[in-house]
């Protein structure tokens, strides 16, 4: 059975933003891409930074800690550590390998945003 949350009004975020929600015992990242809304996890797979600390544009999520970036609408990594030194971005890239954020599907219905956590056991 799926586990659909309501999480807020469809309005409840500008387009072009995102921000950490928590949703029971779980935060997750939501970000409005236009009309549409995403959900990742809420922290970097590489140093565990907070993404709604970092930024947004148009769907790419950049890390604040390290500058990683990430497809909001797929979870996909597109560049590794791009915000670190040479060196130091050298010996990230050999000790951590890129790794996408985890998503959750959201829809809309009833004017509000829901997400789905996965199923019930």
């Amino acid at each position: 059975m799926a586990n659909w949350i309501k999480l807020g009004a469809a309005d409840m975020l500008p387009a072009g933003t995102m921000q950490e929600v928590q949703t029971g015992d779980q935060v997750v990242l939501l970000a409005r891409v236009g009309e549409t809304y995403y959900a990742t996890q809420a922290r970097c797979p590489h140093l565990r930074a907070h993404l709604a600390k970092g930024a947004l544009n148009n769907q790419v999520i950049t890390c604040p800690a390290h500058g990683s970036t990430f497809d909001a609408t797929t979870g996909r990594n597109l560049a590794w550590v791009e915000g670190l030194p040479g060196l130091l971005k050298g010996v990230a890239r050999a000790l951590a390998k890129p790794k996408d954020l985890q998503t959750f599907p959201v829809k809309i219905e009833d004017g509000a945003v829901w997400i789905n956590l996965g199923t019930d056991s």
